[in-house]
């Protein structure tokens, strides 16, 4: 099982340089590098990071084809390929609707699928004429995503539950190709979870995954009614409150992020890899926590020393 972290966040460029290199050195497979809503561009981040890191492979997404052509997405991972060696990979998804309307970016469900399960196609084939071996991920949540999943070489699942894990495999089980990479990429908080809404950082987090829920999902799961209220209010704010996190509950919360000790982590990460998950990058806010690499180092070792 591949173990990565998600960096680029909201911490300072000297932070998430010194985080990576703490995974690169404590056996962290994989650091991703956030793009958007990311403050600083990721490519560049990339490049900075593989300057200062030896082994880990480095992951550059979730990057929106509603922001960034299929040209530049395939010149930048080339780039970045060309310069430092085959360690690059990436992840591509539409991006969060609340993130993109701030730019001025609004899409019907619809054509956001459409749009990214073609930049897809077209970047694969173009990184692979270019003699890569870069990784193209697909983010996925909803099924009609994670079908289009399976003409990328593997997906991120944006979920933690373990039932709704198992839902979202059921889509696909009767169809994955050979060689398909499964991963999943939750919100992380390893730690103490006793009060779950009082810890704001991974409240927030779950709750800004449960509101970008699909209908199809929701309805499946019967959170409908449960989502309603929360978008009402997360609308009416335009941003993620408290208010909108109480509306919404510590039980139903904790379905859409791992938050729990390292132990629980260990008992996680098996029943993962039962199910046939090759890879995990622990989301936001494991990586943005002072020592949150630090935790998943430890953890990693204990894990495997077992």
């Amino acid at each position: 099982m591949r173990w990565g972290v998600a960096l680029n966040v909201r911490e300072t460029i000297t932070e998430t340089l010194q985080k990576a290199e703490h995974a690169d050195r404590g056996g962290i497979d994989q650091v991703w590098i956030t793009d958007f809503p990311a403050l600083r561009y990721a490519p560049t981040v990339a490049a900075a990071i593989a300057e200062r890191t030896k082994s880990c492979r480095i992951g550059v997404g979730l990057v929106s084809p509603l922001l960034y052509s299929s040209t530049q997405i395939v010149q930048f991972m080339s780039t970045l390929a060309d310069s430092y060696g085959e360690r690059f990979d990436l992840l591509l998804g539409p991006g969060d609707k609340l993130a993109l309307a701030r730019v001025g970016i609004s899409y019907s469900s619809k054509i956001m699928v459409e749009k990214t399960t073609s930049a897809l196609m077209e970047i694969k084939q173009r990184i692979s004429e270019a003699g890569h071996s870069c990784s193209v991920f697909l983010g996925a949540q909803g099924p009609v995503m994670i079908k289009a999943a399976l003409k990328a070489d593997g997906v991120l699942l944006n979920y933690s539950d373990l039932e709704m894990i198992e839902w979202a495999l059921n889509q696909i089980k009767n169809e994955i190709p050979a060689g398909f990479q499964l991963g999943l990429f939750p919100p992380t908080y390893v730690g103490d979870c006793q009060d779950f809404l009082s810890n704001e950082s991974i409240s927030y987090s779950a709750a800004m995954v449960a509101i970008g829920l699909s209908r199809v999902v929701s309805n499946s799961f019967g959170f409908q009614n449960r989502l309603q209220t929360a978008r009402g209010l997360m609308k009416e704010h335009g941003q993620m409150r408290m208010d909108v996190v109480n509306s919404l509950g510590s039980e139903f919360l904790q379905r859409f992020a791992f938050c729990g000790t390292s132990e629980q982590l260990h008992v996680y990460m098996k029943a993962l890899e039962k199910m046939g998950f090759t890879s995990i990058v622990f989301g936001p806010p494991q990586g943005i926590r002072q020592h949150g690499v630090e935790i998943l180092v430890n953890a990693k070792s204990i894990y495997y020393a077992d």
